[in-house]
């Protein structure tokens, strides 16, 4: 239940962030990272969405292997994003 509205209010304020004149230097390569996993992030979670649809109706066809291994790709996507920031190459 939180899931949609949090990436929601993720979005809205990241973009003020961005749209804020002076916070983000997009000569940079850091922002970019950043922006791109951000888009991975958001593709995962729709992603996951559909496979809870699949779920539902009783027609997964993914192992539990599969979402074991789908489960670290938003703790990697995580640390790209914190280490691009802090970081800032």
């Amino acid at each position: 239940g939180i899931m949609n509205p949090a990436m929601t209010a993720t979005w809205v304020f990241g973009l003020a962030l961005v749209f804020t004149p002076g916070v983000v230097d997009w000569s940079f390569v850091w922002p970019w990272v950043k922006a791109g996993a951000v888009l991975v992030m958001t593709w995962f979670h729709h992603w996951l969405g559909l496979r809870r649809k699949e779920f539902l109706a009783g027609t997964n066809t993914r192992s539990g292997r599969t979402y074991r291994m789908m489960n670290e790709v938003p703790t990697i996507l995580m640390l790209v994003i914190v280490f691009a920031v802090i970081t800032r190459f």
